[in-house]
């Protein structure tokens, strides 16, 4: 196949994603994870309380129903991770050998961000749920840090894409 029919097929196929994934999924969801968690995090490895937690001084008894709470979806998370990254590298390889299925590419991309989705619907609910555990005082300590981090993160965006 000719080098620029190969580029068309990749720019389709990443256009494809693109359109196929939800705008929360699109906005680099395992970004967050990377930044205030660490990269176990990311890939699937959350025992404890999270990082942004650590220093708002919680109760043992917190630690402990924030630590099961991460425990109880950690393999579901874990199943849905491995899912994303298998669907993605299905339509990579597909794509390395030249070969271009719009019915293949279709489902594919619509997999990976069902379960996308997914992934970031428990994480939502997990979060809604730590923070229902925390006092008035402790929500609030961890909402500014989360702002700082934000800014934090945003201020790099703008370096890179300045850069």
């Amino acid at each position: 196949m000719p080098t620029r029919n190969r580029i068309l097929v990749t720019l389709l196929a990443a256009g494809s994603i693109a359109l196929a994934i939800p705008p929360s999924v699109a906005a680099d969801p395992m970004s967050e994870h990377i930044d205030c968690h660490g990269q176990y995090e990311a890939l699937g490895h959350r025992e404890g309380v999270p990082p942004m937690m650590k220093g708002l001084k919680l109760t043992s008894e917190q630690r402990a129903r924030i630590s099961g709470l991460r425990k109880q979806d950690a393999d579901l998370m874990d199943e849905k991770l491995k899912h994303v990254r298998d669907t993605r590298m299905q339509l990579d390889e597909m794509l390395m050998r030249g070969e271009y299925d719009e019915l293949e590419v279709k489902k594919l991309t619509e997999e990976g961000g069902r379960v996308m989705a997914e992934l970031e619907q428990l994480r939502a609910r997990q979060q809604h749920q730590m923070m229902d555990m925390l006092t008035p005082a402790q929500r609030k300590a961890f909402e500014a840090e989360s702002q700082k981090l934000m800014r934090r993160r945003l201020e790099r965006r703008v370096k890179q894409s300045a850069g």
